[in-house]
């Protein structure tokens, strides 16, 4: 099969989320299964100062924007199998440091669907599927739908929802700049809403977890979506996101202190948590060490431990490292438990590669208490390096982490249910009680690194679901 993937942004080009991460290896692992694999996206300032040497121009086009008509440059570059294509024009992408939250956002990422329409002409209509991701581009199976061009109708579109409270919201004055007629699939509450549009005019629907696909068809996870998901519920599924397994590999990795593997994780994970103990200057002693690698949000839990944290501390029950940035509040809290518990508590405000894998390597145990979380990549890296998660079930946390059980010593991590400070608190509880007793920690622990989150198995997955589209 031929298979476009469409997004705004994909690893190592340009990344500011997961979905970078997504559209840096899915592409790739779909070509690994022998099917032939193109990725557009804009091309954005980082990507203009970092490839402009590598690129290689295909064509030339111009598209109409209301009133007036804005250059399309196509140029293109292969990259580990993927033939990836750049949507190239100076104003809307080539001069801004922002991928996202400009005022005209909207006609922006309304332009990069035509842009996307021009390409697919200027390479004959040469694919079976067109893989779409998120808001950005959920403008675009619409524009191919109401297009008069019998050419398209063979082609099939399947919209994935990486997180469904992005919906690219924009007021109807949106609608002359993406030059088609108004049409009640373009609107949501009277705006023009680029999620909805995907949703509604796709010809399948996907998300990035099984149980999210489940949760966003009510209420409290849909964010006005799960009526017209229940609608189409039957052209709704979730695949599971992978790691990078190469890449995110203890055996391997150049930046954790020491490396290690399952036959010697052991003497590794010691090594590797001495050595984060003295990146943080934090006191060396037998208690676990409790990480956090996340943007500082409402929406991953973390204000849950407001509530009993200190207490952790004051007891002298845990270490706890912070890596990570968002809002003020949270950063204002760790910021002065680091203060109040020097010898206990570390941060680091921002985000390091580096520092984040020696985390992962040197921590043991990995804490993401999400409201809700679509998929979740970080408790499946902590997984790869033996670092036992604590996290809520929801979304792909639910689906990734079987949840440990003391009587018979199964799972691979610490699960709560209901989003409360009291199950976090006695999950944390449960985590520790595991620790200081190392046969079980062991048993878990080797569990955990044996599982498999490569992208190869969500790959097939999504093959299966091209191949049943029944494309040409």
């Amino acid at each position: 099969m031929r298979i476009l993937f469409c997004g705004s942004e994909a690893t190592p080009f340009v990344k500011t989320g997961g979905l970078a991460d997504v559209l840096g290896s899915l592409p790739q692992a779909v070509s690994k299964l022998g099917h032939e694999v193109s990725l557009v996206l804009p091309k954005h300032k980082a990507i203009k100062v970092k490839y402009q040497d590598q690129l290689t121009l295909v064509a030339t086009r111009q598209v109409r924007i209301q009133k007036k008509h804005e250059y399309v440059g196509i140029e293109k570059l292969e990259h580990e199998g993927v033939t990836v294509y750049f949507i190239d024009n100076e104003y809307y992408f080539g001069y801004r440091d922002h991928l996202y939250g400009d005022y005209d956002d909207g006609e922006r990422y309304g332009y990069f669907s035509q842009a996307i329409y021009a390409l697919i002409q200027v390479l004959d209509y040469a694919f079976d599927v067109i893989h779409l991701n998120d808001w950005q581009t959920g403008f675009l199976p619409h524009l191919l739908n109401v297009a008069n061009d019998d050419k398209l109708h063979d082609i099939k579109t399947v919209f994935t929802i990486h997180n469904i409270a992005y919906q690219g919201i924009f007021d109807k004055s949106l609608l002359p700049y993406l030059s088609v007629p108004y049409h009640a699939n373009l609107e949501y509450d009277n705006m023009i809403n680029f999620l909805k549009t995907g949703i509604v005019s796709a010809d399948y629907i996907t998300t990035v977890s099984p149980t999210y696909a489940k949760e966003i068809q009510y209420a409290y996870f849909g964010y006005g979506m799960e009526g017209l998901l229940r609608e189409r519920k039957d052209r709704l599924t979730g695949i599971l996101n992978g790691i990078d397994t190469d890449s995110f590999n203890p055996k391997t990795d150049p930046d954790i202190a020491q490396n290690y593997h399952l036959q010697n994780y052991l003497k590794g994970k010691k090594a590797n948590k001495e050595a984060l103990l003295e990146t943080f200057h934090l006191e060396p002693n037998d208690k676990p060490i409790f990480a956090i690698v996340s943007r500082l949000t409402e929406q991953k839990g973390l204000t849950l431990l407001k509530g009993f944290i200190e207490s952790f501390l004051y007891h002298q029950a845990l270490r706890l490292i912070v890596l990570g940035s968002g809002d003020e509040a949270l950063e204002t809290f760790f910021e002065d438990l680091r203060r109040r518990y020097p010898n206990q508590v570390g941060v680091y405000f921002g985000y390091s590669d580096k520092i984040a894998r020696r985390l992962y390597a040197g921590a043991d145990f990995f804490l993401m208490p999400s409201r809700f979380e679509p998929c979740g990549l970080s408790q499946l890296i902590a997984l790869r390096y033996g670092t036992i998660p604590v996290v809520r079930q929801t979304g792909g946390l639910k689906d990734s982490i079987q949840s440990y059980n003391k009587f018979t010593v199964e799972g691979t991590g610490i699960g709560f249910m209901n989003f409360s400070a009291e199950d976090l608190e006695r999950s944390m509880h449960e985590a520790i009680d595991l620790y200081h007793h190392p046969k079980n920690m062991n048993k878990v622990r080797r569990r955990a690194m044996q599982e498999d989150f490569s992208w190869e198995q969500s790959a097939k997955t999504y093959v299966q679901l091209y191949t049943s589209l029944g494309g040409r």
